[in-house]
């Protein structure tokens, strides 16, 4: 039964790849870098001379994308710790931050990759968005996210944005950051022979 279990969802986690494909490619680039990359491959791309590390995950690193032709701005995420360098997270800033724009790519997203898995806007209509999931080719979850902000939030900002993820990296990243730099277990006092512990009975 232990064996069987790990079996299906390998199984599930294999199908619902496939299915992603037969939509078309699951996509693994954004604005010239891809998931994986060894970020010093893309000088061109990132200013590496400005990495930062993120205070509330210090086992990733933020570099910035620079501008093009399609793209304001972004960034992308690298790891720190299991595979220092490597690029985890891409997200990027479109310059055309219209609603037209928006339902254009939004339209070229769906023939590409089928029904969005999940909603990513509020009720309010102030932020809209899809997000799609799917494997790589390793099993580990990939997430795209495809974004519209309304209005001047002081987080996000207004606009369209892309975000392409492999939440594997991210894991592995996190998972040995806090391996590496668990606090040390206290030791437990020791009762002494004949000497009272104070939960037994007496």
């Amino acid at each position: 039964m232990s064996f069987i279990r790990p079996c299906l969802v390998a199984i599930v986690l294999l199908l619902a790849a496939v299915s992603a494909a037969a939509q078309g490619q699951v996509p693994s680039s954004l604005a010239g870098v891809a998931l994986g990359d060894a970020a010093d491959q893309h000088k061109a791309r990132l200013t590496l001379s400005k990495a930062r590390p993120l205070g509330d995950a210090p086992w990733l690193r933020r570099v910035p994308v620079r501008p093009d032709a399609h793209f304001a701005s972004g960034y992308v995420l690298v790891g720190t710790c299991a595979a220092p360098g490597r690029v985890a997270r891409i997200k990027m800033r479109y310059r055309d931050g219209s609603l037209d724009f928006f339902r254009k790519i939004s339209g070229e997203m769906l023939s590409r990759y089928g029904d969005p898995t999940e909603y990513k806007g509020e009720l309010d209509g102030r932020v809209m968005g899809n997000k799609w999931g799917f494997s790589d080719p390793w099993l580990r979850p990939v997430s795209l996210i495809l974004q519209r902000v309304e209005g001047e939030d002081p987080e996000s900002g207004a606009g369209n944005t892309v975000k392409l993820t492999n939440w594997g990296l991210l894991e592995a990243e996190r998972a040995c950051w806090q391996e590496r730099h668990a606090p040390a277990k206290a030791k437990t006092p020791q009762a002494k022979a004949g000497q009272d512990s104070g939960y037994l009975p007496r």
